[in-house]
């Protein structure tokens, strides 16, 4: 995910883009990331650094505090895109933070490389997050909260599968243009297939409209139920069901409810 990788690691770290691709040899003096994030609490610190230059830290600073002696307020373990958002969140609040990375540039699963001219994704191929409208776009948030706006440029797709039985289905984008592709592939569960997916879609728009930063505290959720009491009961009612026996309350088709199965 180069796209997402840059402004992460690039803008909000202050870090040139031009980072070497992974199996690439390693440069003889590897640079920290660091850079300063500015948010509502103030101007924070951020210093990504690998395993090798913490090692060289340490050697030089018997005191555990690195190189410059400076002392961190968070220590975040690994610079994927959990690393990175949890660190430069942090940073908007004004807390000098040292993130450390085993490998010699940050990502994570979210990383690439290139070799013989074409881009491989190291893990995660889709992602989600970038929107501007709702409460799931949590990395454009993440982006906000110190200062930084990425461009996504719209795939018309997400995901091609291709299943047995020669059964071909894209994923669009768009949710009519993906069920008009379902419903083509199988005309006679149209009417199962609208309703499925109109209750994927209500549970969705639920969520989208919840400010879910926790799950784990009753009283921040209490609060949510006040907020939005009627989205907060249909996330009650659907989430603790499976997605696949929610689909064969409507759907027959055994094809459709593999594809649903892999798709869901």
């Amino acid at each position: 995910m180069p796209l997402l990788l840059s402004p992460l690691a690039a803008r909000c770290l202050h870090h040139s883009p031009r980072l070497p691709a992974p199996f690439a040899h390693h440069p003889s003096h590897p640079r920290p990331l660091g850079g300063e994030a500015r948010g509502g609490g103030g101007r924070g610190r951020v210093a990504v650094v690998s395993e090798r230059q913490a090692a060289v830290a340490a050697e030089k600073s018997p005191g555990g505090e690195g190189g410059d002696g400076e002392r961190h307020d968070a220590i975040v373990v690994g610079s994927g895109i959990g690393g990175l958002v949890a660190a430069t969140q942090l940073a908007a609040k004004g807390a000098r933070v040292l993130v450390l990375e085993k490998y010699i540039i940050p990502g994570g699963s979210s990383g690439y490389y290139r070799r013989d001219g074409f881009t491989f994704d190291v893990g995660s191929s889709v992602m989600f997050g970038f929107s501007d409208k709702g409460n799931l776009n949590l990395i454009t948030q993440a982006l906000e909260a110190v200062g930084c706006k990425m461009e996504v440029i719209p795939d018309p797709s997400t995901v091609h599968f291709h299943l047995p039985g020669a059964l071909s289905v894209l994923v669009h984008r768009e949710y009519n243009d993906f069920i008009e592709e379902l419903v083509s592939k199988f005309p006679h569960e149209k009417e199962g297939i609208l309703k499925f997916y109109g209750i994927c879609w209500k549970i969705f728009n639920s969520l989208n409209s919840l400010e879910l930063k926790s799950l784990e505290e009753p009283l921040y959720l209490f609060g949510q139920f006040f907020k939005k009491p009627l989205e907060c009961l249909t996330l009650a009612y659907y989430l603790p069901q499976n997605a696949g026996d929610i689909a064969r309350k409507f759907i027959k088709d055994q094809q459709l409810l593999s594809f649903i199965d892999a798709e869901v």
